[in-house]
Protein backbone atom coordinates (compact mmCIF):
# COMPACT_ATOMS: atom_id res chain seq x y z
CA UNK A 1 0.00 0.00 0.00
CA UNK A 2 2.13 2.82 -1.31
CA UNK A 3 2.04 6.33 0.14
CA UNK A 4 4.28 9.36 -0.05
CA UNK A 5 6.74 8.94 2.83
CA UNK A 6 6.71 11.97 5.07
CA UNK A 7 10.03 11.19 6.73
CA UNK A 8 11.99 9.96 3.72
CA UNK A 9 14.66 12.59 4.54
CA UNK A 10 14.67 11.87 8.30
CA UNK A 11 18.00 10.56 9.59
CA UNK A 12 18.34 9.46 13.19
CA UNK A 13 22.03 9.53 14.14
CA UNK A 14 23.38 7.49 17.06
CA UNK A 15 27.03 7.64 18.14
CA UNK A 16 28.20 4.54 20.06
CA UNK A 17 31.12 2.07 20.12
CA UNK A 18 31.20 -0.22 17.05
CA UNK A 19 30.97 -3.37 19.16
CA UNK A 20 27.48 -2.44 20.40
CA UNK A 21 25.93 -1.43 17.09
CA UNK A 22 24.66 -4.85 15.97
CA UNK A 23 23.05 -5.45 19.37
CA UNK A 24 21.16 -2.16 19.24
CA UNK A 25 20.21 -2.67 15.61
CA UNK A 26 18.67 -6.06 16.39
CA UNK A 27 16.40 -4.50 19.03
CA UNK A 28 14.80 -1.77 16.89
CA UNK A 29 12.47 -2.12 13.93
CA UNK A 30 10.27 -0.32 11.48
CA UNK A 31 10.72 3.35 10.78
CA UNK A 32 13.35 3.80 13.50
CA UNK A 33 15.51 1.06 11.99
CA UNK A 34 15.21 2.55 8.50
CA UNK A 35 16.22 6.00 9.73
CA UNK A 36 19.08 4.79 11.98
CA UNK A 37 22.59 5.99 11.05
CA UNK A 38 25.61 5.11 13.24
CA UNK A 39 28.52 7.51 13.75
CA UNK A 40 31.88 7.19 15.57
CA UNK A 41 31.53 10.27 17.82
CA UNK A 42 29.17 13.15 18.54
CA UNK A 43 27.57 15.43 17.88
CA UNK A 44 24.61 13.17 17.08
CA UNK A 45 20.95 12.83 17.98
CA UNK A 46 21.92 10.30 20.69
CA UNK A 47 25.42 9.74 22.09
CA UNK A 48 26.16 6.53 24.01
CA UNK A 49 29.62 5.72 25.46
CA UNK A 50 31.65 7.92 23.09
CA UNK A 51 32.78 11.56 23.20
CA UNK A 52 30.49 14.29 21.87
CA UNK A 53 27.14 15.99 22.49
CA UNK A 54 23.78 14.25 22.06
CA UNK A 55 20.99 16.51 20.76
CA UNK A 56 18.16 14.49 22.32
CA UNK A 57 19.94 12.09 24.73
CA UNK A 58 23.50 11.31 25.75
CA UNK A 59 25.75 9.41 28.14
CA UNK A 60 29.53 9.77 28.10
CA UNK A 61 30.07 6.24 29.41
CA UNK A 62 28.44 3.10 28.10
CA UNK A 63 25.21 2.73 30.13
CA UNK A 64 24.62 -0.93 29.39
CA UNK A 65 22.49 -2.54 26.68
CA UNK A 66 19.08 -2.07 28.27
CA UNK A 67 19.68 1.57 29.23
CA UNK A 68 21.26 2.30 25.83
CA UNK A 69 18.13 0.97 24.10
CA UNK A 70 15.87 3.06 26.33
CA UNK A 71 17.90 6.22 25.65
CA UNK A 72 17.93 5.53 21.92
CA UNK A 73 14.14 5.05 21.82
CA UNK A 74 13.56 8.17 23.91
CA UNK A 75 15.79 10.12 21.55
CA UNK A 76 13.91 8.69 18.59
CA UNK A 77 10.56 9.88 19.97
CA UNK A 78 11.96 13.35 20.54
CA UNK A 79 13.41 13.39 17.02
CA UNK A 80 10.02 12.44 15.59
CA UNK A 81 8.29 15.14 17.64
CA UNK A 82 10.77 17.72 16.43
CA UNK A 83 10.38 16.56 12.83
CA UNK A 84 6.59 16.75 13.18
CA UNK A 85 6.80 20.30 14.50
CA UNK A 86 9.08 21.27 11.65
CA UNK A 87 6.68 19.80 9.14
CA UNK A 88 3.75 21.45 10.91
CA UNK A 89 5.48 24.82 10.53
CA UNK A 90 6.14 24.06 6.88
CA UNK A 91 2.46 23.22 6.43
CA UNK A 92 1.49 26.48 8.16
CA UNK A 93 3.65 28.50 5.78
CA UNK A 94 2.19 26.65 2.80
CA UNK A 95 -1.37 27.24 3.97
CA UNK A 96 -0.71 30.93 4.57
CA UNK A 97 0.49 31.37 0.99
CA UNK A 98 -2.67 29.95 -0.63
CA UNK A 99 -5.66 32.28 -0.78
CA UNK A 100 -7.95 30.44 -3.19
CA UNK A 101 -10.42 28.52 -1.01
CA UNK A 102 -10.79 25.45 -3.24
CA UNK A 103 -7.04 25.04 -3.69
CA UNK A 104 -6.56 25.66 0.02
CA UNK A 105 -8.93 22.83 0.98
CA UNK A 106 -7.06 20.50 -1.35
CA UNK A 107 -3.75 21.60 0.17
CA UNK A 108 -5.01 21.08 3.72
CA UNK A 109 -6.07 17.51 2.98
CA UNK A 110 -2.87 16.72 1.08
CA UNK A 111 -0.64 17.98 3.89
CA UNK A 112 -2.76 16.38 6.63
CA UNK A 113 -2.62 12.99 4.92
CA UNK A 114 1.12 13.30 4.37
CA UNK A 115 1.74 14.38 7.94
CA UNK A 116 -0.42 11.70 9.54
CA UNK A 117 -0.06 8.98 6.90
CA UNK A 118 -3.77 8.72 6.16
CA UNK A 119 -5.10 6.86 3.14
CA UNK A 120 -8.06 9.20 2.69
CA UNK A 121 -9.64 12.29 4.14
CA UNK A 122 -12.48 14.79 3.92
CA UNK A 123 -13.19 18.37 4.93
CA UNK A 124 -16.56 19.74 5.99
CA UNK A 125 -17.25 23.46 6.28
CA UNK A 126 -19.89 24.96 8.53
CA UNK A 127 -22.24 27.37 6.78
CA UNK A 128 -25.17 29.49 7.92
CA UNK A 129 -25.92 30.97 11.32
CA UNK A 130 -27.64 29.82 14.50
CA UNK A 131 -30.40 27.26 13.95
CA UNK A 132 -29.71 27.33 10.22
CA UNK A 133 -26.15 26.05 10.46
CA UNK A 134 -25.30 23.23 8.06
CA UNK A 135 -22.31 21.10 7.14
CA UNK A 136 -21.02 21.40 3.59
CA UNK A 137 -19.13 18.33 2.36
CA UNK A 138 -16.50 20.54 0.73
CA UNK A 139 -13.56 18.34 -0.32
CA UNK A 140 -12.31 14.77 -0.28
CA UNK A 141 -9.28 12.71 -1.24
CA UNK A 142 -8.71 8.95 -1.41
CA UNK A 143 -5.49 7.30 -2.50
CA UNK A 144 -7.17 3.95 -3.14
CA UNK A 145 -10.49 4.57 -4.91
CA UNK A 146 -12.04 7.39 -6.87
CA UNK A 147 -15.67 8.27 -7.31
CA UNK A 148 -17.27 11.41 -8.74
CA UNK A 149 -17.25 14.11 -6.07
CA UNK A 150 -20.43 16.05 -5.36
CA UNK A 151 -20.71 18.77 -2.77
CA UNK A 152 -23.65 18.10 -0.49
CA UNK A 153 -25.14 19.96 2.46
CA UNK A 154 -26.36 18.18 5.57
CA UNK A 155 -27.81 19.32 8.89
CA UNK A 156 -25.47 19.60 11.87
CA UNK A 157 -26.46 16.59 13.96
CA UNK A 158 -24.69 14.61 16.66
CA UNK A 159 -25.83 11.45 14.84
CA UNK A 160 -22.96 11.87 12.36
CA UNK A 161 -19.25 11.85 13.15
CA UNK A 162 -18.63 15.30 11.70
CA UNK A 163 -21.79 16.73 13.29
CA UNK A 164 -20.89 15.35 16.72
CA UNK A 165 -17.41 16.91 16.57
CA UNK A 166 -18.85 20.22 15.33
CA UNK A 167 -21.33 20.40 18.21
CA UNK A 168 -19.10 19.03 20.99
CA UNK A 169 -15.83 20.59 19.75
CA UNK A 170 -14.18 17.33 20.80
CA UNK A 171 -12.07 15.11 18.58
CA UNK A 172 -13.00 11.51 17.76
CA UNK A 173 -10.31 8.85 17.38
CA UNK A 174 -11.98 5.58 16.35
CA UNK A 175 -10.04 2.38 15.80
CA UNK A 176 -12.84 0.74 13.81
CA UNK A 177 -15.90 2.70 12.68
CA UNK A 178 -17.89 -0.53 12.33
CA UNK A 179 -17.47 -1.20 16.05
CA UNK A 180 -18.72 2.01 17.57
CA UNK A 181 -20.16 1.43 21.07
CA UNK A 182 -23.95 1.25 21.19
CA UNK A 183 -24.18 4.06 23.76
CA UNK A 184 -22.47 6.55 21.40
CA UNK A 185 -24.95 8.98 19.79
CA UNK A 186 -23.15 8.97 16.44
CA UNK A 187 -22.97 6.34 13.74
CA UNK A 188 -20.73 5.89 10.70
CA UNK A 189 -22.33 6.43 7.30
CA UNK A 190 -21.16 3.47 5.23
CA UNK A 191 -22.79 4.55 1.95
CA UNK A 192 -19.43 5.46 0.36
CA UNK A 193 -17.88 2.14 1.40
CA UNK A 194 -20.79 0.21 -0.13
CA UNK A 195 -20.77 2.25 -3.34
CA UNK A 196 -17.00 2.19 -3.86
CA UNK A 197 -16.21 -1.24 -2.45
CA UNK A 198 -14.02 0.47 0.11
CA UNK A 199 -13.35 -0.49 3.75
CA UNK A 200 -13.03 2.34 6.23
CA UNK A 201 -11.48 1.26 9.51
CA UNK A 202 -9.67 3.84 11.61
CA UNK A 203 -10.98 7.42 11.60
CA UNK A 204 -9.68 10.61 13.19
CA UNK A 205 -12.13 13.52 13.25
CA UNK A 206 -11.01 16.91 14.63
CA UNK A 207 -12.67 20.34 14.74
CA UNK A 208 -11.13 23.19 12.77
CA UNK A 209 -11.28 26.02 15.31
CA UNK A 210 -9.97 29.52 14.74
CA UNK A 211 -8.16 31.66 17.32
CA UNK A 212 -11.50 32.71 18.83
CA UNK A 213 -12.64 29.13 19.33
CA UNK A 214 -15.21 29.22 16.54
CA UNK A 215 -15.60 25.94 14.66
CA UNK A 216 -15.25 26.67 10.95
CA UNK A 217 -15.11 23.11 9.73
CA UNK A 218 -14.20 19.50 10.36
CA UNK A 219 -11.06 17.64 9.28
CA UNK A 220 -11.65 13.90 8.92
CA UNK A 221 -8.83 11.45 8.20
CA UNK A 222 -9.42 7.81 7.28
CA UNK A 223 -7.32 4.66 7.56
CA UNK A 224 -3.93 5.23 9.16
CA UNK A 225 -1.28 3.55 7.00
CA UNK A 226 0.99 1.20 8.92
CA UNK A 227 4.25 1.02 7.01
CA UNK A 228 5.58 -1.92 8.98
CA UNK A 229 2.61 -4.20 8.30
CA UNK A 230 1.69 -2.49 5.00
CA UNK A 231 -1.88 -2.53 6.26
CA UNK A 232 -4.28 -0.26 8.11
CA UNK A 233 -3.37 0.75 11.63
CA UNK A 234 -4.81 3.13 14.21
CA UNK A 235 -4.22 6.81 14.82
CA UNK A 236 -2.25 7.41 18.00
CA UNK A 237 -2.75 10.04 20.67
CA UNK A 238 0.24 11.84 19.20
CA UNK A 239 -1.44 11.75 15.80
CA UNK A 240 -4.54 13.29 17.36
CA UNK A 241 -2.54 16.10 18.95
CA UNK A 242 -0.76 16.75 15.67
CA UNK A 243 -4.04 16.73 13.72
CA UNK A 244 -5.59 19.22 16.16
CA UNK A 245 -2.63 21.55 15.75
CA UNK A 246 -2.85 21.29 11.98
CA UNK A 247 -6.63 21.78 12.08
CA UNK A 248 -6.12 25.01 14.03
CA UNK A 249 -3.73 26.32 11.40
CA UNK A 250 -6.12 25.19 8.68
CA UNK A 251 -9.02 27.00 10.36
CA UNK A 252 -7.13 30.31 10.36
CA UNK A 253 -6.17 29.81 6.72
CA UNK A 254 -9.76 28.92 5.77
CA UNK A 255 -11.10 31.96 7.61
CA UNK A 256 -8.64 34.22 5.79
CA UNK A 257 -9.55 32.62 2.45
CA UNK A 258 -13.27 32.99 3.19
CA UNK A 259 -12.78 36.64 4.13
CA UNK A 260 -10.88 37.19 0.92
CA UNK A 261 -13.61 35.41 -1.02
CA UNK A 262 -16.22 37.65 0.61
CA UNK A 263 -14.16 40.73 -0.30
CA UNK A 264 -13.89 39.49 -3.88
CA UNK A 265 -17.64 38.86 -4.00
CA UNK A 266 -18.17 42.37 -2.65
CA UNK A 267 -15.96 43.80 -5.39
CA UNK A 268 -17.74 41.66 -7.99
CA UNK A 269 -21.08 43.03 -6.82
CA UNK A 270 -19.76 46.57 -6.79
CA UNK A 271 -18.33 46.26 -10.29
CA UNK A 272 -21.55 44.72 -11.60
CA UNK A 273 -23.61 47.52 -10.02
CA UNK A 274 -21.25 50.12 -11.49
CA UNK A 275 -21.59 48.64 -14.98
CA UNK A 276 -25.37 48.70 -14.57
CA UNK A 277 -25.15 52.39 -13.65
CA UNK A 278 -22.97 53.12 -16.70
CA UNK A 279 -25.34 51.36 -19.07
CA UNK A 280 -28.40 53.02 -17.53
CA UNK A 281 -26.71 56.39 -18.09
CA UNK A 282 -25.75 55.54 -21.68
CA UNK A 283 -28.12 52.82 -22.96
CA UNK A 284 -26.77 53.25 -26.50
CA UNK A 285 -23.52 51.50 -25.52
CA UNK A 286 -25.14 48.82 -23.36
CA UNK A 287 -22.91 45.74 -23.26
CA UNK A 288 -19.81 47.66 -24.35
CA UNK A 289 -18.02 47.38 -21.00
CA UNK A 290 -18.56 43.63 -20.80
CA UNK A 291 -17.36 43.06 -24.35
CA UNK A 292 -14.25 45.19 -23.81
CA UNK A 293 -13.48 43.23 -20.63
CA UNK A 294 -13.92 39.92 -22.46
CA UNK A 295 -11.64 41.01 -25.30
CA UNK A 296 -8.97 42.53 -23.05
CA UNK A 297 -8.77 39.47 -20.81
CA UNK A 298 -8.68 37.27 -23.91
CA UNK A 299 -5.75 39.26 -25.28
CA UNK A 300 -3.92 39.00 -21.93
CA UNK A 301 -4.48 35.22 -21.97
CA UNK A 302 -3.11 35.13 -25.52
CA UNK A 303 0.02 36.89 -24.22
CA UNK A 304 0.34 34.17 -21.56
CA UNK A 305 0.04 31.46 -24.22
CA UNK A 306 2.75 32.99 -26.45
CA UNK A 307 6.28 32.27 -25.15
CA UNK A 308 8.06 34.15 -27.94
CA UNK A 309 8.00 37.62 -29.40
CA UNK A 310 7.88 41.07 -27.82
CA UNK A 311 5.79 39.91 -24.88
CA UNK A 312 7.18 36.37 -24.65
CA UNK A 313 8.54 36.97 -21.15
CA UNK A 314 5.31 38.49 -19.83
CA UNK A 315 2.88 36.33 -17.87
CA UNK A 316 -0.28 37.68 -16.25
CA UNK A 317 -1.16 35.93 -13.01
CA UNK A 318 -4.71 34.98 -12.10
CA UNK A 319 -4.92 38.06 -9.88
CA UNK A 320 -3.58 40.33 -12.63
CA UNK A 321 -6.17 38.94 -15.05
CA UNK A 322 -8.87 39.81 -12.54
CA UNK A 323 -7.37 43.29 -12.19
CA UNK A 324 -7.49 43.71 -15.98
CA UNK A 325 -11.10 42.52 -16.09
CA UNK A 326 -12.24 44.95 -13.37
CA UNK A 327 -10.37 47.85 -15.00
CA UNK A 328 -11.99 47.02 -18.35
CA UNK A 329 -15.47 46.75 -16.88
CA UNK A 330 -15.05 50.13 -15.15
CA UNK A 331 -13.11 51.97 -17.86
CA UNK A 332 -16.11 54.14 -18.83
CA UNK A 333 -17.56 54.71 -15.37
CA UNK A 334 -16.63 58.40 -15.57
CA UNK A 335 -19.42 58.86 -18.10
CA UNK A 336 -21.74 59.34 -15.12
CA UNK A 337 -20.03 62.74 -14.77
CA UNK A 338 -20.84 63.81 -18.34
CA UNK A 339 -24.07 65.67 -19.12
CA UNK A 340 -26.68 63.27 -20.45
CA UNK A 341 -27.55 65.39 -23.49
CA UNK A 342 -23.89 65.26 -24.51
CA UNK A 343 -23.35 61.62 -23.59
CA UNK A 344 -26.23 60.26 -25.63
CA UNK A 345 -26.02 62.83 -28.42
CA UNK A 346 -26.59 60.88 -31.62
CA UNK A 347 -26.81 63.88 -33.98
CA UNK A 348 -25.47 67.43 -34.04
CA UNK A 349 -28.65 68.94 -32.64
CA UNK A 350 -30.68 67.36 -29.90
CA UNK A 351 -34.27 66.53 -30.97
CA UNK A 352 -35.77 69.57 -29.23
CA UNK A 353 -33.34 71.93 -30.99
CA UNK A 354 -34.07 70.40 -34.38
CA UNK A 355 -37.80 70.53 -33.75
CA UNK A 356 -37.58 74.20 -32.79
CA UNK A 357 -35.64 75.18 -35.91
CA UNK A 358 -38.01 73.31 -38.20
CA UNK A 359 -40.99 74.89 -36.47
CA UNK A 360 -39.47 78.35 -36.87
CA UNK A 361 -38.84 77.71 -40.57
CA UNK A 362 -42.48 76.79 -41.01
CA UNK A 363 -43.51 79.90 -39.04
CA UNK A 364 -41.24 82.06 -41.20
CA UNK A 365 -42.89 80.59 -44.31
CA UNK A 366 -46.31 81.70 -43.11
CA UNK A 367 -45.00 85.08 -41.94
CA UNK A 368 -43.53 85.85 -45.38
CA UNK A 369 -46.71 84.75 -47.14
CA UNK A 370 -48.81 86.97 -44.88
CA UNK A 371 -46.43 89.90 -45.45
CA UNK A 372 -46.86 89.56 -49.22
CA UNK A 373 -50.64 89.34 -48.85
CA UNK A 374 -50.69 92.37 -46.57
CA UNK A 375 -48.59 94.40 -49.00
CA UNK A 376 -50.98 93.50 -51.83
CA UNK A 377 -54.01 94.59 -49.82
CA UNK A 378 -52.35 97.85 -48.83
CA UNK A 379 -51.54 98.50 -52.52
CA UNK A 380 -55.18 98.11 -53.39
CA UNK A 381 -54.73 94.86 -55.29
CA UNK A 382 -57.68 92.50 -55.52
CA UNK A 383 -57.44 89.09 -53.80
CA UNK A 384 -56.81 86.34 -56.31
CA UNK A 385 -56.91 82.81 -54.93
CA UNK A 386 -54.68 81.38 -57.65
CA UNK A 387 -51.99 83.97 -57.07
CA UNK A 388 -52.18 83.44 -53.31
CA UNK A 389 -51.75 79.69 -53.70
CA UNK A 390 -48.72 80.28 -55.94
CA UNK A 391 -47.14 82.52 -53.33
CA UNK A 392 -47.75 79.90 -50.64
CA UNK A 393 -46.25 77.17 -52.87
CA UNK A 394 -43.16 79.24 -53.51
CA UNK A 395 -42.64 79.96 -49.84
CA UNK A 396 -43.24 76.29 -48.97
CA UNK A 397 -40.73 75.14 -51.58
CA UNK A 398 -38.06 77.42 -50.11
CA UNK A 399 -38.91 76.19 -46.61
CA UNK A 400 -38.71 72.55 -47.65
CA UNK A 401 -35.28 73.15 -49.17
CA UNK A 402 -34.06 74.81 -46.00
CA UNK A 403 -35.51 72.01 -43.86
CA UNK A 404 -33.74 69.42 -46.01
CA UNK A 405 -30.51 71.38 -45.61
CA UNK A 406 -30.90 71.40 -41.82
CA UNK A 407 -31.74 67.71 -41.66
CA UNK A 408 -28.82 66.76 -43.92
CA UNK A 409 -26.39 68.92 -41.97
CA UNK A 410 -27.63 67.38 -38.70
CA UNK A 411 -26.38 63.89 -39.63
CA UNK A 412 -23.09 62.88 -37.91
CA UNK A 413 -21.45 61.92 -41.20
CA UNK A 414 -18.69 63.81 -43.01
CA UNK A 415 -20.18 67.18 -44.02
CA UNK A 416 -20.02 67.69 -47.80
CA UNK A 417 -18.57 71.03 -48.90
CA UNK A 418 -21.68 72.03 -50.88
CA UNK A 419 -23.83 71.37 -47.82
CA UNK A 420 -21.47 73.39 -45.63
CA UNK A 421 -21.67 76.27 -48.12
CA UNK A 422 -25.46 76.04 -48.15
CA UNK A 423 -25.62 76.64 -44.41
CA UNK A 424 -24.85 80.26 -45.14
CA UNK A 425 -28.48 80.61 -46.23
CA UNK A 426 -29.51 80.21 -42.59
CA UNK A 427 -27.31 82.98 -41.21
CA UNK A 428 -29.58 85.99 -41.72
CA UNK A 429 -32.98 84.36 -41.35
CA UNK A 430 -35.24 85.75 -38.62
CA UNK A 431 -38.64 85.01 -37.17
CA UNK A 432 -41.05 86.74 -34.81
CA UNK A 433 -40.53 85.66 -31.22
CA UNK A 434 -43.60 85.34 -28.97
CA UNK A 435 -42.48 88.59 -27.33
CA UNK A 436 -42.88 90.38 -30.66
CA UNK A 437 -39.13 90.76 -31.22
CA UNK A 438 -37.42 89.70 -34.40
CA UNK A 439 -34.77 87.13 -33.57
CA UNK A 440 -32.31 84.89 -35.38
CA UNK A 441 -34.10 81.78 -36.61
CA UNK A 442 -30.99 79.64 -36.03
CA UNK A 443 -28.90 80.68 -33.03
CA UNK A 444 -25.16 80.95 -33.53
CA UNK A 445 -24.52 77.92 -31.28
CA UNK A 446 -26.93 75.70 -33.26
CA UNK A 447 -25.45 76.91 -36.56
CA UNK A 448 -21.97 76.10 -35.30
CA UNK A 449 -23.17 72.59 -34.40
CA UNK A 450 -24.60 72.06 -37.89
CA UNK A 451 -21.21 73.09 -39.34
CA UNK A 452 -19.36 70.30 -37.48
CA UNK A 453 -17.33 68.60 -40.19
CA UNK A 454 -17.47 65.03 -38.82
CA UNK A 455 -19.47 63.38 -36.09
CA UNK A 456 -22.05 64.97 -33.84
CA UNK A 457 -19.98 66.73 -31.18
CA UNK A 458 -18.73 70.27 -31.02
CA UNK A 459 -15.20 70.88 -29.77
CA UNK A 460 -16.48 71.73 -26.29
CA UNK A 461 -18.70 68.64 -26.24
CA UNK A 462 -15.87 66.44 -27.45
CA UNK A 463 -13.67 67.66 -24.59
CA UNK A 464 -16.52 67.01 -22.18
CA UNK A 465 -16.86 63.44 -23.46
CA UNK A 466 -13.09 62.95 -23.18
CA UNK A 467 -13.26 64.15 -19.58
CA UNK A 468 -14.96 60.85 -18.70
CA UNK A 469 -11.49 59.27 -18.50
CA UNK A 470 -10.41 61.71 -15.79
CA UNK A 471 -13.74 61.26 -14.00
CA UNK A 472 -13.15 57.50 -14.09
CA UNK A 473 -9.68 57.82 -12.59
CA UNK A 474 -10.80 60.18 -9.83
CA UNK A 475 -13.62 57.83 -8.93
CA UNK A 476 -11.52 54.65 -8.98
CA UNK A 477 -8.59 56.09 -7.03
CA UNK A 478 -10.88 56.78 -4.08
CA UNK A 479 -11.76 53.10 -3.70
CA UNK A 480 -9.63 51.16 -1.16
CA UNK A 481 -8.67 48.37 -3.55
CA UNK A 482 -6.80 45.34 -2.23
CA UNK A 483 -3.10 45.28 -3.06
CA UNK A 484 -3.50 42.96 -6.04
CA UNK A 485 -6.18 45.26 -7.54
CA UNK A 486 -4.37 48.53 -6.85
CA UNK A 487 -3.45 49.03 -10.52
CA UNK A 488 -7.08 49.37 -11.66
CA UNK A 489 -7.24 53.21 -11.58
CA UNK A 490 -4.06 53.66 -13.64
CA UNK A 491 -4.96 50.95 -16.17
CA UNK A 492 -8.37 52.52 -16.80
CA UNK A 493 -6.86 56.03 -16.85
CA UNK A 494 -4.60 55.21 -19.81
CA UNK A 495 -7.01 53.32 -22.09
CA UNK A 496 -7.45 56.31 -24.45
CA UNK A 497 -3.73 57.11 -24.63
CA UNK A 498 -1.90 56.33 -27.86
CA UNK A 499 1.71 55.26 -28.37
CA UNK A 500 2.79 58.43 -30.22
CA UNK A 501 1.42 60.71 -27.52
CA UNK A 502 -1.68 61.70 -29.48
CA UNK A 503 -4.19 60.19 -27.07
CA UNK A 504 -5.93 61.78 -24.11
CA UNK A 505 -6.17 63.05 -21.46
CA UNK A 506 -2.46 63.12 -20.56
CA UNK A 507 -0.85 62.57 -24.00
CA UNK A 508 1.39 59.83 -22.63
CA UNK A 509 4.20 58.31 -24.65
CA UNK A 510 4.63 54.59 -25.35
CA UNK A 511 6.87 53.91 -22.34
CA UNK A 512 4.34 55.47 -19.97
CA UNK A 513 1.33 53.41 -21.09
CA UNK A 514 0.82 50.11 -19.19
CA UNK A 515 0.59 46.97 -21.32
CA UNK A 516 -2.86 46.32 -19.86
CA UNK A 517 -4.04 49.72 -21.10
CA UNK A 518 -2.58 49.07 -24.56
CA UNK A 519 -4.54 45.83 -24.73
CA UNK A 520 -7.71 47.60 -23.57
CA UNK A 521 -7.24 50.28 -26.23
CA UNK A 522 -7.34 47.62 -28.97
CA UNK A 523 -10.43 46.02 -27.44
CA UNK A 524 -12.15 49.39 -27.00
CA UNK A 525 -11.60 50.52 -30.59
CA UNK A 526 -12.56 47.12 -32.01
CA UNK A 527 -15.84 47.03 -30.11
CA UNK A 528 -16.67 50.62 -31.07
CA UNK A 529 -16.20 49.66 -34.74
CA UNK A 530 -18.13 46.39 -34.70
CA UNK A 531 -20.94 47.24 -32.24
CA UNK A 532 -24.38 46.78 -33.76
CA UNK A 533 -26.27 48.79 -31.15
CA UNK A 534 -25.21 52.32 -32.11
CA UNK A 535 -28.17 54.22 -33.62
CA UNK A 536 -25.90 56.80 -35.25
CA UNK A 537 -23.80 54.33 -37.24
CA UNK A 538 -23.87 50.82 -38.60
CA UNK A 539 -21.52 48.04 -37.55
CA UNK A 540 -18.30 48.03 -39.56
CA UNK A 541 -17.68 44.58 -41.13
CA UNK A 542 -15.15 42.41 -39.30
CA UNK A 543 -12.46 42.38 -42.01
CA UNK A 544 -12.71 46.15 -42.45
CA UNK A 545 -12.55 46.65 -38.65
CA UNK A 546 -9.36 44.58 -38.41
CA UNK A 547 -7.89 46.54 -41.32
CA UNK A 548 -8.66 49.82 -39.54
CA UNK A 549 -6.92 48.53 -36.40
CA UNK A 550 -3.87 47.61 -38.48
CA UNK A 551 -3.84 51.11 -40.00
CA UNK A 552 -3.94 52.56 -36.49
CA UNK A 553 -1.01 50.34 -35.49
CA UNK A 554 1.03 51.41 -38.54
CA UNK A 555 0.33 55.04 -37.67
CA UNK A 556 1.78 54.49 -34.21
CA UNK A 557 -1.47 54.70 -32.26
CA UNK A 558 -2.02 51.06 -31.25
CA UNK A 559 0.53 48.44 -30.15
CA UNK A 560 1.52 46.34 -33.24
CA UNK A 561 2.72 43.17 -31.40
CA UNK A 562 -0.43 43.10 -29.27
CA UNK A 563 -2.62 43.65 -32.31
CA UNK A 564 -0.85 40.80 -34.09
CA UNK A 565 -1.70 38.54 -31.13
CA UNK A 566 -5.28 39.84 -31.12
CA UNK A 567 -5.67 38.72 -34.73
CA UNK A 568 -3.51 35.56 -34.72
CA UNK A 569 -5.15 34.19 -31.55
CA UNK A 570 -8.56 35.20 -32.96
CA UNK A 571 -9.40 37.00 -29.75
CA UNK A 572 -11.97 39.03 -31.69
CA UNK A 573 -14.14 35.91 -32.00
CA UNK A 574 -15.12 36.32 -28.36
CA UNK A 575 -17.54 39.04 -29.43
CA UNK A 576 -17.67 38.94 -33.25
CA UNK A 577 -17.35 35.40 -34.62
CA UNK A 578 -15.91 35.21 -38.14
CA UNK A 579 -18.56 33.96 -40.53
Amino acid sequence: MAFLELDSALRFTVALPPEHRSTLLDQVAGEMRRALVFTEVGPADVVLGVPGEGLFAGCGTWPGGEAALALAKAGWERAKDRRSMERLHEVGRALASEQNLDRLLDLILTKARELLKAEAGSIYLLTGEGEHRELLFAHTQNAKVRLPFHRIVMPVSDRTLAGFVALSRESLNLQDVYRIPEEAPYRFNDSFDRQAGYRTRSVLVVPMQDTEGQVLGILQLLNKLDEDSEGIGCFTTGDQDLAQSLAGQAAVAVKNAQLRQEIEQLFEGFVAASVTAIEARDPVTSGHSGRVADLTVGLAEAVNATPNGTYGGLVFTERQLREVRYASLLHDFGKVGVREQVLVKAKKLDPSQLEMILQRLRQRELEEALDLLSQAWRGGERFEGARWEEVVRDRRSVTEQLMALVRQSNEPTVLAQEVADGLGLLENLTYTHWSGERRDLVEAESLASLRIRKGSLSEAERLEIESHVTHTFRFLERIPWTRDLSGIPEIAYAHHERLRGQGYPRHLGAQEIPVQSRAMAIADVFDALTARDRPYKGAVPLDRSLAILQEEARDGALDPPLLDLFIEARVFERTVPRT
